[in-house]
């Protein structure tokens, strides 16, 4: 049985005068945020407000750069160069730790979004130039929050840097037999069926693919799409499944 694990959830894609979900009862509940950087979702206005939301609510801030791909949510392919997603990175990290630093908190993990990140794990090169993007936040990145499964170049090179791996379950994805995800979800998730999926994984580190096969997951941080309007409740739900398994919440960092 796992002693603690987290709450996370990606934050501040609202761009404009569309808002997405509740974002400012979701950042109540969680204990770490990450926060799109302009490309694939939020503007400048919704980025500040975001980073000061993870100040007010003592929550630690993660980088989520992506694809330039508003019209897709940076979820659609894009046959990029390894400099071009190097500089891509820099650009999108470099806009939110500014940000940070006008408000007085700390970037301290980041993961790339979406398809940014499947191209990312093709191979070494294309690795290694995300992760030097990501690196350009400087001394105060202490990790990457990547999924359990499968370990990718990405995950090693991490490491190599002296990063640390915060591995995360989706309790709102489908899972493969690799431990690869896909989208399952109508665009509003159920509340029972997620919290169910993380009590059956606390109690024997195991989800059940879409093969229907068992499948052992280790993970720390439990991550939840903030996107939806019933994120609340969805995360209300989970947190007491965890609290009956008597397990702790709080940040892994």
């Amino acid at each position: 049985m796992k002693k603690k694990v987290e709450i996370a959830s990606d934050m501040g894609e609202s761009f404009g005068n569309y808002v997405l979900g509740k974002p400012e009862e979701v950042m109540k509940l969680i204990n770490c945020a990450f926060v799109a950087c302009g490309f694939h979702a939020g503007d400048p206005l919704v980025m500040h407000q975001t980073v000061k939301w993870c100040k007010e609510y003592n929550v630690v801030l993660g980088a989520h750069p992506g694809f330039p791909d508003l019209l897709g949510f940076g979820r659609r392919y894009m046959d990029i160069t390894l400099e071009e997603a190097r500089d891509y990175i820099i650009y999108q990290v470099g806009a939110l730790k500014n940000f940070a630093d006008y408000v007085g908190i700390k970037i301290r993990t980041a993961k790339p979004h979406g398809a940014f990140y499947l191209w990312a794990i093709e191979n070494e090169e294309r690795s290694k130039a995300v992760l030097d993007g990501l690196l350009s936040i400087g001394k105060d990145l202490e990790a990457l929050h990547l999924p359990s499964l499968p370990n990718t170049p990405l995950h090693e090179l991490a490491r190599k840097a002296g990063l640390r791996i915060v591995k995360e379950i989706y309790p709102g994805l489908v899972y493969r037999a690799d431990g690869g995800v896909g989208v399952k979800r109508k665009y509003e998730g159920d509340p029972e069926e997620e919290a169910q999926l993380i009590r059956n994984w606390l109690r024997s580190g195991k989800i059940v693919t879409n093969e229907g096969n068992e499948i052992n997951l280790d993970a720390e941080s439990i991550e939840i799409h903030g996107d939806m309007d019933n994120a609340p409740e969805i995360i209300k739900l989970i947190k007491k499944a965890i609290e009956d398994e008597g397990v702790k919440i709080g940040s892994i960092l």
